[in-house]
């Protein structure tokens, strides 16, 4: 695959040199997950101006989705102008949580079945991490165990709440259990907090999730659940989120408080060292905090394709001037994604 690519950021076209791209933060949305949107009781939808679908859930803008939604036909021509080996498929906010049990449960496996035909259908341009429905940790693990064996999923997608419940809740220990005992890659994706004050303006999606990825490292941190299952590979959304603004912050009332090290007797910071974050920002000074927080050594190339106006081209673009060597672009970009899905720690 040719190195020197195109990145197409918002109708205009520049010349980069980049190596091929693993892109481990995509979402696509099914018929059957769009149809159950917009059946649900508890979710509320509309279109915008420019036709993309929004649906409201809990505290507010929980997921836009693209309409028309790019198919694999579309994305693989947009992939070979990139360079962009392989999409990583996921579904985020709301994933199943919307839905009862046991519906919730039909439609995780039906949207992983399609997952892994989409695959199936284009050997080595597209992977996918498994939909759960977590609020019923039985049936998730159920759900989990035939993806990962019999569709051949890579991990699953999670949200930092399960329906206002954090994760580190007792009631998710036997998920938690298994997935240490699986080795399993666990990408978590922020969702709309269970909050007030988000509902107006889009702020669920545009702060609230955000501070949602920060509070949920810090309950994972200090509760003791990153102690307790090291074999867990995490991966986190957006840099962090506001994660690498606070991390010492962290430490600090780790220190001053015994509370926070009653289960958990390491700081934050080290824990964090452990934890694999996406390079989803546009947003140069925001790479560049994640890269002095968290380490290059951490990072692994995200572009939340397709919700953003401007494709993948600017997420690109933003990285380039942080990855010097080719040795930090090919980790970055495509290395250390590899090894995730291959069943790696890094």
């Amino acid at each position: 695959m040719d190195h020197e690519i195109r990145a197409v950021a918002y109708g205009s076209t520049r010349r980069l040199i980049l190596e091929p791209v693993v892109d481990l933060h995509v979402h696509y949305y099914t018929d059957d997950y769009v149809s159950a949107i917009l059946s649900a009781d508890t979710i509320k939808t509309y279109r915008r101006g420019d036709g993309r679908l929004v649906a409201k859930w809990i505290s507010g803008v929980a997921l836009t989705v693209v309409d028309p939604h790019p198919g694999p036909a579309e994305r693989v021509e947009m992939m070979d102008e990139l360079g962009i080996e392989t999409q990583v498929l996921s579904v985020p906010s709301p994933n199943a949580y919307f839905l009862a049990p046991e519906p919730a449960e039909q439609l995780a496996r039906n949207v992983n079945h399609q997952f892994a035909e989409i695959s199936r259908g284009h050997p080595g341009r597209f992977e996918s991490l498994a939909m759960l429905p977590l609020h019923d940790v039985d049936r998730s693990l159920g759900v989990l165990e035939y993806s990962l064996h019999e569709l051949g999923q890579k991990g699953a997608m999670i949200l930092s709440n399960v329906n206002g419940t954090p994760l580190d809740d007792p009631g998710f220990e036997p998920f938690w259990e298994a997935a240490n005992d699986m080795d399993l890659l666990v990408y978590v994706h922020p969702t709309v907090p269970d909050a007030p004050h988000h509902d107006e303006n889009a702020l669920a999606i545009a702060v609230g999730f955000f501070s949602e990825t920060t509070l949920l490292v810090a309950r994972l941190a200090y509760s003791g659940v990153f102690e307790r299952y090291p074999r867990i590979r995490w991966v986190f959304s957006h840099l962090g989120g506001t994660l690498p603004l606070v991390l010492t912050r962290l430490d600090s009332y780790w220190r001053q408080f015994e509370d926070c090290r009653e289960r958990a007797p390491k700081p934050p910071t080290v824990y964090a060292r452990n934890l694999v974050f996406d390079t989803a920002s546009k947003h140069g000074p925001a790479v560049q905090c994640a890269i002095d927080t968290l380490g290059m050594d951490r990072l692994v190339f995200g572009s939340d394709y397709p919700h953003v106006p401007g494709g993948t081209g600017p997420y690109l673009e933003a990285l380039q001037p942080f990855v010097a060597s080719s040795a930090q672009r090919s980790d970055v970009l495509a290395g250390r994604a590899r090894r995730l899905l291959s069943g790696e720690r890094i």
